[in-house]
């Protein structure tokens, strides 16, 4: 009979570990800072490792929490990796031909201290009256039966006859290899075509959980291997089908995929995670590939080329202090109008009605100020959008309210005993635990687009049963 290792052991392994990570890390940084600006780095290892000793680490191994797992990978990422290998490379420059300030640069590292120690505080108080309140899910049946699957049915034909109707929605769904035109589909598609588009990549996503939850099903009452494999076909097709060039997309559709096939078949979910990691590295070197995107270093330094990566899409200090002088620089990015365009024209539906409004969104200002130019391909971190618009003191106030929502949302994972909702609440959840590096305007954009229409269609569905023995459809 194997051992049973308590779960406190793991606490103390991961806390050591982490305390060995973060201390060397922190001292290293400390002793070997060379740029004016960024003498305060080391703050941010040291900060993170703090919150993590006291708050993350017990979090992570009460119960299961995407949002939390994926912050605090991206936390770890952006404040103990990123200044690692600024020092090591000795990399303290960016995309922009003309760096920040130093003393814009010393500003960010503290706002990012800030950011963190208030939202690990009220990860900790929400954490702790969530988990009061949990229940643990039967790993027997973890969902209820679906009523009816007409209405999910009826969807996936519309979607299949749209994207085939529909010129061009076809040319921007992949089928695993990245189409090497697929960037210039994209820039060309009008509002029928993400329409199409949009509605395929759900229906894609219905017949992943229907297949799945069947799979799960037949194998429970005949223990077949036959299903598992149809259950990991599904789930391989769910990943590898994808629409457009945004990599952090495939990624996030392959961590909830795996989440959902852990709940129904954990007894193969370790081998399945090893060839889904396979697959995606795969995907995401051709992505690369495919986007054409020009590297900091011209392809001369690797470690370089990380280190930019990192700050880029984990909002480093370098992104943070250009968001303060985007404030400085253009003083119209504060206004509320900014905000409302901000909230509204990433909402697929509303931004129809709102993108001819005479107004520019805060992302927009924070690229000029990045570039000097109409090049729009950087993210304005969460930290100093809330700058922007709130000033130092409430700056954390647009990333504690991501994690009100999440772990509002986390709430409805917990109590969901519908597979689809289960797998959407997941879905959008697991992208806001990416907050630090994003802003409302992803945010946004990403819970309308993946919970918006499924929610209709959901809805739909449960008002809609169809009765084979009759043969007639039945509205309840």
């Amino acid at each position: 009979m194997p051992i049973k290792i308590p779960k406190q052991f793991y606490v103390i392994a991961v806390n050591v570990i982490m305390l060995g990570i973060g201390g060397f890390v922190t001292f290293y940084v400390a002793g070997n800072i060379n740029a004016s600006g960024y003498e305060r780095l080391y703050l941010l290892p040291l900060t993170f490792t703090i919150c993590f000793l006291l708050v993350f680490s017990r979090a992570l191994f009460q119960r299961f929490k995407v949002f939390l797992i994926v912050f605090t990978g991206i936390g770890f990422a952006r404040f103990v990796v990123l200044p690692y290998f600024i020092v090591f490379n000795d990399y303290y420059g960016g995309r922009s031909p003309e760096p920040p300030l130093a003393s814009s640069m010393e500003t960010a590292i503290y706002l990012m201290v800030y950011e963190l120690i208030v939202v690990t505080i009220v990860i900790g108080i929400l954490d702790y009256f969530q988990n009061k309140k949990y229940k643990p899910r039967n790993t027997q049946q973890p969902f209820d039966e679906t009523k009816s699957y007409f209405g999910y049915a009826v969807f996936i034909v519309v979607a299949i006859v749209a994207a085939l109707g529909i010129p061009n929605v076809i040319s921007s769904i992949s089928f695993f290899i990245p189409k090497p035109d697929l960037v210039d589909v994209m820039e060309d598609s009008n509002v029928m075509v993400m329409l199409g588009g949009y509605m395929f990549i759900l229906a894609k996503q219905l017949v992943f959980i229907m297949v799945t939850w069947w799979a799960h099903k037949r194998h429970r009452a005949t223990s077949q291997l036959l299903y598992v494999w149809i259950a990991i076909g599904a789930l391989f097709a769910n990943i590898g089908i994808f629409i457009g060039t945004n990599r952090s997309d495939i990624v996030l559709v392959a961590i909830v995929s795996l989440v959902t096939f852990r709940l129904l078949f954990p007894k193969y979910f370790k081998l399945v995670v090893l060839l889904v990691v396979g697959m995606l590295v795969g995907i995401l070197l051709i992505m690369s590939t495919v986007r054409n995107i020009a590297s900091i270093s011209g392809g001369t330094s690797g470690v370089t080329d990380f280190t930019d990566n990192l700050q880029v899409y984990f909002g480093g200090p370098y992104n943070v202090a250009m968001a303060l002088e985007t404030k400085l620089i253009y003083p119209e990015a504060q206004n509320w109008s900014v905000l409302f365009f901000d909230i509204f024209r990433p909402m697929i539906g509303v931004n129809m009605l709102v993108k001819d409004l005479p107004f520019e969104y805060s992302n927009i200002f924070f690229n000029q100020r990045y570039f000097y130019s109409d090049h729009a391909t950087q993210i304005l971190p969460m930290i100093g959008q809330g700058n922007l618009f709130f000033g130092y003191l409430l700056s954390p106030l647009l990333s504690v309210l991501v994690v009100c929502l999440a772990y509002f949302i986390q709430s409805k994972i917990d109590q969901t005993r519908s597979i689809e909702m289960f797998y959407f609440l997941t879905l959008v959840c697991t992208r806001m635990g990416m907050l630090m590096g994003q802003n409302t305007m992803n945010i946004i954009n990403d819970l309308s687009y993946n919970l918006a229409l499924f929610l209709i269609v959901y809805y739909v569905n449960r008002k809609i049963v169809y009765k084979k023995r009759l043969g007639d459809v039945h509205y309840e």
